[in-house]
């Protein structure tokens, strides 16, 4: 059996980010093995055009610097995520809210521990097959920017990791995803949207998955 670890999305305690560090008030986790490779996955998540084929958490992603690649999430790219809180909401409902965020980090995957998740994750079920010598593929994340449309970064801020790690000697992702909420408002917002934020998790995990294995 290949390893592979699937998690729906829950409230934890806070997991480090690349940005913030250790601390924070909680995260919310999903994990999922992908029958896909993790530069497929990666492609779709970048592609902002994309987000209304397959994304029903966050339908539209817009881009916000004419500099930029128009299509693709890059390192440092200012973007606008619309979100809707309920997945279910039908097409032509209007978005629950927007935010403006900042991708902060994209970069490959190469070092030692293919077992080993991210912090916080379950250790992966046993495999028959040996496990690779080294840990391969993507880490993308992004945090939000100082905007009228976000809350002061003082009063609440965050970041979202997503990791995409060969499984299945490369033809298959393990997927792990978490976002850490920092700041005086963090404990409102588990309290009054964290359930909403898993189950968007949810429908942003299936959505990808669908998308990558067609």
């Amino acid at each position: 059996a290949a390893t592979a670890l699937s998690l729906p999305g829950a409230r934890g305690p806070p997991l480090p980010t690349p940005s913030h560090g250790p601390g924070g008030t909680f995260s919310i986790t999903c994990a999922a093995r992908i029958a896909a490779t993790p530069d497929a996955c990666l492609d779709v998540i970048v592609s902002a055009s994309e987000y209304p084929k397959w994304n029903r958490f966050i339908r539209k992603c817009v881009i916000d610097s004419a500099a930029a690649d128009s299509a693709k999430l890059r390192l440092h790219t200012p973007f606008t995520f619309h979100v809707w809180l309920d997945p279910s909401a039908p097409d032509g409902a209007p978005a629950s809210a927007t935010s403006a965020l900042e991708v902060s980090a994209l970069e490959r995957i190469d070092d030692d521990g293919a077992a080993s998740p991210p912090p916080g994750f379950p250790s992966l079920p046993r495999a028959r097959a040996p496990l690779a010598e080294t840990r391969r593929g993507w880490r993308i994340a992004w945090r939000p920017r100082s905007s009228w449309r976000n809350a002061p970064l003082w009063l609440l801020r965050s970041e979202r990791v997503q990791e995409l790690v060969e499984v299945d000697g490369g033809r298959a992702t393990q997927y792990y995803c978490w976002e850490t909420f920092y700041g005086p408002l963090a404990p409102l917002v588990r309290r009054l949207t964290g359930r909403q934020v898993e189950r968007g998790f949810d429908a942003w995990m299936e959505g990808l998955r669908g998308m990558v294995e067609g």
